[in-house]
């Protein structure tokens, strides 16, 4: 499941804020250090996690750490769609 979410997380920011050039992009890109996020695109991208993945982070988790790179949403979006699993929400 996370090669399929940071897949779709990498595409969305390629095709949104990269032109569609990917190029020197990765799953490890500082996001913020690279000048992709900043407080607007932040905003857009939990957008994008809750309509594609129908995860809502909760205000603790919306960190630079969280934001670091696709790699680490990744992770918290898995995370959180397997405890939905698990408690059936």
């Amino acid at each position: 499941m996370e090669p399929r979410v940071r897949a779709d997380i990498r595409r969305y920011i390629v095709a949104t804020w990269l032109s569609g050039d990917d190029r020197g992009f990765d799953d490890e890109t500082d996001l913020q250090q690279s000048g992709i996020l900043d407080s607007f695109t932040t905003l857009a991208l939990i957008g994008f996690l809750d309509d594609s993945f129908q995860v809502q982070l909760e205000p603790a988790e919306i960190n630079a750490d969280t934001f670091r790179s696709v790699s680490r949403l990744a992770r918290l979006v898995v995370q959180k769609l397997e405890q939905r699993e698990k408690t059936g929400a």
